[in-house]
């Protein structure tokens, strides 16, 4: 019988490649502006940090604790926004801001 994989392991699966884990992120930031819920971002910069290594790694290349790092990024967690883009870096990624399309 074949096994079905979960839509967080395919996520998972799909976010260790950049491209698709820059996409993934700016999709979620604009949707969290467009919804003023900046909770969208946050889970989905914990989803690219579970696919490029993990809480643990990921908390030691920022040289913060993985207690508070893991509360930080939890749903009931309030992120700062320099925790999240220090996620991003350490996650191999980058944040860059490109003119507006009128």
């Amino acid at each position: 019988m074949k096994r079905y994989r979960s839509y967080k392991e395919h996520l998972i699966e799909k976010l260790k490649d950049a491209e698709y884990a820059s996409a993934y992120l700016n999709a979620c930031l604009e949707e969290s502006f467009e919804t003023k819920n900046m909770g969208i971002f946050q889970l989905a910069v914990r989803d690219v940090v579970e696919a490029h290594g993990g809480m643990g790694e990921i908390s030691s290349k920022m040289e913060v604790s993985r207690e508070s790092f893991y509360r930080s990024l939890s749903q009931k967690g309030k992120a700062r926004f320099s925790t999240l883009i220090s996620a991003i870096k350490a996650c191999g990624l980058e944040l860059e801001f490109h003119p507006a399309h009128s």
